[in-house]
């Protein structure tokens, strides 16, 4: 499976950027009910989880670490994504970028 690993400084503290992915993850949730299904997550401790969900019919799982100065982010993307790896990256950096600004 291809992954997909992106590190985004910020200037926010641990606290403040947990604190916005969650608001992100919340929004997420609420605002993509007919593309993003079987959504789960798993907190491993306050700053660090765990996803699964499945969008278009692909599986997709991950994890996103919350630290002192950076917010990180894997995801094992389908096979089937390989082409479209880069707009994926791309998308999920900017969407990093815009909750931690």
């Amino acid at each position: 499976m291809p992954l997909v690993k992106i590190t985004v400084p910020h200037q926010l503290g641990q606290e403040k950027a947990t604190e916005r992915l969650k608001q992100k993850h919340a929004e997420i949730k609420q605002q993509h009910t007919y593309t993003v299904t079987d959504l789960t997550e798993t907190w491993l401790d306050p700053h660090s989880m765990e996803f699964a969900f499945k969008v278009y019919g692909f599986s997709l799982t991950g994890s996103i670490q919350s630290l002192v100065d950076s917010v990180m982010i894997s995801v094992d993307l389908p096979v089937a994504a390989i082409l479209t790896k880069h707009t994926i990256e791309s998308q999920i950096r900017k969407e990093l970028v815009q909750v931690l600004s």
